[in-house]
């Protein structure tokens, strides 16, 4: 005796949901007021980057079984064209008249090849920084630097500089090995008391050598 089995047909609740194009009436904290007759109230879909705000033309995905609607995109904004790229856990980009900031708790930017900024004008402000660099190069026309206190350390300092001027109120070196000076002409002006202390003295000339004081000690 042969049997047929017919597969078992079991009817499925309609969950296809329905686009419409509605309008943002008010937003509270992740909960959009829509003007539409089918849903007022729906949520930002996690694929709508841009925060929507009120007034905004939108696209809604209408839930069948009578839940909030997720809007899925922003189609229209009257008014200024500012706009919040919202990212996850937190981060945003912002656009304000022209201008794009990026917001979040920490940046990173990463170039295999290289990364290169090119702006009119750039200003860094930070707590505190810190720099890696195994080859660093930098040209400057006019170079202005402000600092309370400057700590360095370098195995080798080499400079070369047309015009050197200093000016300090009080100066301090200390060198453990040679320092030695190599001038086409040198001359040293000391208001008040000079003094010259050394193991062992050698002055040479090879023309004129002048001394001149009201008093002078030898001895």
């Amino acid at each position: 005796m042969a049997a047929t089995i017919s597969p078992l047909k079991i009817p499925l609740p309609d969950t296809e949901a329905r686009l419409v194009h509605t309008r943002i009436t008010d937003t509270q904290d992740d909960r959009l007021w829509v003007d539409h007759p089918e849903c007022n109230v729906a949520r930002r879909a996690f694929s709508c980057l841009i925060e929507p705000l009120a007034g905004d033309l939108v696209l809604l995905a209408v839930d069948p079984a009578g839940g909030p609607g997720h809007v899925l995109a922003v189609l229209e904004r009257p008014g200024p064209q500012r706009a919040d790229l919202v990212l996850p856990e937190g981060g945003a980009i912002l656009a304000r008249d022209g201008e794009v900031a990026l917001r979040a708790k920490s940046l990173r930017f990463e170039g295999r090849e290289g990364v290169t900024l090119d702006a009119g004008r750039l200003e860094v402000a930070a707590v505190s920084a810190a720099t890696t660099i195994k080859h660093w190069q930098g040209w400057f026309d006019t170079l202005e630097a402000n600092a309370v206190s400057i700590e360095y350390a370098a195995k080798t300092l080499s400079s070369k500089v047309g015009r050197l001027l200093s000016r300090t109120l009080e100066s301090f070196r200390s060198v453990e090995g040679l320092d030695e000076i190599r001038a086409g002409r040198s001359r040293t002006r000391v208001r008040d008391d000079h003094r010259l202390e050394a193991g062992h003295i050698t002055a040479r000339a090879d023309g004129f050598v002048k001394i001149d004081g009201q008093k002078i000690d030898l001895g």
